[in-house]
């Protein structure tokens, strides 16, 4: 569980990476590849963003910005298919001909693997089998913040600690063209994990160091064909690419991304059609008439985040399960969420829409039940501390929080977590905090890693908000889930979960945040994939003919 907003939040704020702002202060300039003119009919897509990735090195990157520029530059064994809503989390084949031969017992997978995938330059060739094993020991190296989703793999856990840079648990025949993976227990996640970007292969050989300023060759539809830190990105066709079904060709016959605009400025320009598309979220009312980005499209992308109440069931008052149960339905969701600026729809459940798993549910205050079972537990009047998290969000929900324990009985007091805290400084032991999840990985496994005895990607060791604990039945029906096959079943155990721990007042959901960003009039393919974000290759130029055609 992710306890910092995602950085797409900082709308105003810059997002750098110490080692970029280093060089961008001598001006590097990477040119990498020219333009494929099989596309040059399609034109350019000028996008406009803040600050720099926080890396282009695939193990390491995972701000949005970098994950939208690795989803249409890199690729792996498998990966999500390029649409938006649910259908984008559906895995399909990509480096591999299908989707693995699984052993009976789960504990081995087995790809076979197409023998026309190339690299993008400059490796510009096609892709082996001992390059998959080789980029997920490079991943593993590098102590990647994807780590946690693969330590099934055997041997995985002794590359993580150093004590070896070779993955036995992989086996790559490259005159066979197979890979075979050997967990040390059932993990049916992985596959999914194996299509994040973290997972994405590279050419073997590729130093095992941060490569974000000589991006490494990847299996995308696009290359980084030039890095110039703080100035512009540029990404043009992988010439030797092929589509594949659920991972075509980009429209475009060159993606410019130019850096260093603020969110104002960028939505201006694309109201006026100096670029086609910002990466930063506005307040949607700038699109209205008169407002700065008046012309522009607006678009509404619905974040796989939650914004929630973290509640530490071991402290006084909240050991009692009816006044936990009692703040979710005292909580006024439709008025947290509307604090939220940048946008933000009521939240019933942990898992977000668009997640295998997600269900509706009940939105509405009860404050009546919601007394009662304070009054009950003989509750009223107690002093409780409500902790706000560190983020925009986070902060924006807290008021909300604090009139629903007020009206439900309680006496509550509000004061800020430390900002150093996500660190394990000073952190205070909270009996009930505000908090944001951001999704890594589309299943429930992810919202819910603290019931499986583990911790989600870029958790900190010391959270500063209360974990989602559970009792032993809802422990067992998450394990139960997380060792489900991929499909409608254990889309249903998750939800099942979910629901659950809802009711028994182990987390509340608050609101789904949701984020306005704009295209230029005339763009066309806008696609909202949960998990790679706004998808750059689907966004069409005005007046570009479509190079699928």
């Amino acid at each position: 569980m992710v306890a910092t907003p995602d950085p797409k939040y900082h709308t105003e704020g810059e997002i750098s990476h110490p080692r970029i702002a280093r060089i961008a202060g001598i001006g590097l300039l990477i040119a990498i590849s020219g333009t494929s003119q099989a596309l040059a009919a399609s034109g350019e897509l000028r996008v406009e963003a803040g600050g720099n990735p926080d890396f282009l090195d695939p193990a390491l990157a995972r701000d949005p910005l970098a994950w939208q520029i690795m989803g249409a530059t890199q690729g792996g064994l498998v990966a999500f298919r390029r649409a938006g809503g649910t259908p984008g989390t559906t895995v399909v084949p990509d480096l591999a001909t299908a989707l693995p031969v699984v052993s009976p017992n789960g504990l081995t997978l087995t790809f076979t693997l197409r023998d026309d995938v190339r690299f993008g330059p400059p490796a510009s060739r096609v892709a082996l089998p001992s390059d998959v094993k080789s980029s997920l020991e490079r991943m593993l190296i590098l102590d990647s913040r994807g780590t946690a989703l693969y330590t099934a793999i055997d041997g995985a856990p002794a590359v993580i600690a150093g004590r070896t840079r070779r993955l036995s648990g992989v086996v790559a025949d490259d005159a066979a063209r197979t890979v075979t993976i050997s967990l040390t227990r059932r993990d049916p996640s992985l596959v999914q994990a194996l299509a994040l970007p973290f997972a994405s292969v590279v050419p073997k050989g590729t130093r095992a160091v941060d490569q974000t300023v000589d991006p490494p060759a990847g299996l995308g539809p696009y290359a980084i064909s030039a890095f110039d830190p703080d100035r512009r990105i540029v990404l043009t066709p992988n010439p030797g690419y092929v589509a594949r079904d659920g991972l075509p060709a980009g429209h475009a016959a060159r993606i410019t991304i130019s850096l260093g605009y603020t969110p104002r400025a960028a939505a201006a320009h694309v109201a006026t059609g100096e670029a086609d598309y910002s990466v930063m979220p506005i307040a949607q009312a700038a699109t209205r008439r008169g407002g700065y980005a008046a012309g522009a499209t607006a678009n509404s992308i619905t974040i796989s985040a939650t914004a929630y109440v973290a509640i530490d069931s071991s402290q006084a008052p909240f050991t009692n399960p009816g006044v936990r149960r009692a703040v979710g339905l005292a909580l006024d969701r439709t008025a947290a969420a509307a604090a939220i600026s940048t946008g933000a729809r009521p939240a019933s459940r942990m898992i977000p829409p668009g997640t295998p798993g997600s269900r509706p549910g009940t939105t509405a205050p009860d404050l009546r039940t919601a007394r009662a079972l304070v009054s009950g537990a003989g509750a009223t009047g107690t002093a409780v501390t409500l902790w706000t998290g560190t983020g925009s969000a986070e902060r924006a929900i807290a008021p909300a929080v604090r009139d629903a324990l007020s009206k439900m009985g309680l006496a509550p007091v509000m004061r800020a977590l430390p900002k150093n805290s996500g660190l394990g400084r000073a952190a205070p032991r909270a009996a009930i905090a505000t908090a944001i999840w951001t999704q890594t990985l589309p299943d429930g496994s992810d919202a819910y890693a603290q019931l499986l005895g583990t911790t989600a990607p870029g958790t900190p060791a010391t959270p500063p908000v209360p974990a989602i604990t559970g009792d032993a039945v809802l422990r067992s029906r998450a394990r139960s889930a997380a060792n489900a096959v991929l499909g409608t079943g254990r889309d249903l155990a998750w939800a099942q979960v979910d629901a659950r721990a809802v009711a028994n007042g182990r987390v509340v959901p608050v609101a789904t945040p949701v984020a306005t960003e704009v295209t230029a009039s005339g763009v066309s393919g806008v696609t909202v994939n949960p998990v790679l974000g706004v998808l750059l290759g689907s966004l069409q130029p005005a007046g570009a003919s479509d190079p699928a055609r």
